[in-house]
């Protein structure tokens, strides 16, 4: 469809712009009296022919609208086009211009809401990069965690083996006090100052005993404990591994968002 506008006030620049965006309508003519208004100089801009007489239509032209509401206007150009070009009067321009106002306030609502989609999707883009980063890190904290438990788990288990050495070598020395003393007293008078000796040995080796009792003791704590420890450790990597899963997943779809 080939058409021309009579009419390039505020009126008809709506129709220029709406007319642009319309495949299979093609606008040659734009007409108005006054060449610096803003209808004639957006037509311009798209390579329409712009004129201040209604005359100088283009040939082409198979409908004209009448854009500007004046009725000497529309009687001039259906003298000069009815019967040989379809003439849309103003009232129907009107309702053209009402669509155009329609759809440019819809189109602005649209950029805004796209523009606050895109604001937001950027910044849930930002943080979610922060929380896989978080999340990356706190792996990274369990491990050396599950490494450092092992590991002093591991020292329990040499330390418990040290303290059975401890309690057999202070058996032995109990034992053999016990010996010093039984010899002390078949020596009579002459193994008096050795049957002191030999008890300080049997007092020694008692204390020494209750220490790797104690220390046996606080060793099994210390295991019971590095063993809830990595228990709670091993919940806290499950969680992990789920939040990273489901962050990583929300993070595809804030960037599949981002990217629309």
């Amino acid at each position: 469809m080939k058409i021309a506008i009579v009419g390039a006030g505020v009126g008809g620049t709506k129709l220029i712009e709406l007319f642009q965006e319309i495949s299979g309508v093609d606008l040659l003519t734009v007409v108005d009296k006054n060449m610096q208004s803003q209808g004639i100089e957006l037509a311009r801009k798209h390579g329409v022919k712009c004129t201040a007489n209604i005359e100088d239509i283009d040939a082409q032209v198979e409908m004209i609208i009448e854009a500007t509401g004046n009725a000497n206007v529309l009687e001039h150009i259906k003298r000069l086009y009815e019967g040989k070009k379809r003439i849309v009067e103003s009232d129907v321009a009107q309702m053209m211009m009402f669509i155009v106002d329609k759809q440019i306030d819809m189109r602005k609502r649209l950029n805004f809401q796209l523009e606050e989609i895109n604001s937001t999707s950027t910044k849930l883009h930002s943080e979610m990069n922060k929380i896989v980063n978080n999340t990356e890190d706190l792996n990274v904290i369990n491990r050396a965690l599950t490494n450092s438990s092992e590991q002093s788990r591991h020292f329990i288990e040499l330390t418990d083996e040290m303290t059975r050495a401890v309690n057999k070598i202070t058996q032995s020395i109990k034992i053999l006090g016990l010996n010093a003393n039984i010899e002390a007293a078949r020596a009579g008078e002459h193994g008096r100052g050795f049957s002191v000796v030999a008890t300080e040995v049997q007092k020694m080796s008692d204390s020494t005993s209750d220490f790797a009792k104690q220390i046996s003791e606080l060793l099994t704590s210390l295991r019971l404990e590095n063993e809830s420890i990595l228990v709670e450790i091993s919940k806290l990597n499950d969680i992990s591994t789920e939040q990273q899963t489901v962050t990583t997943h929300a993070k595809e779809i804030v960037d599949q968002l981002k990217n629309i």
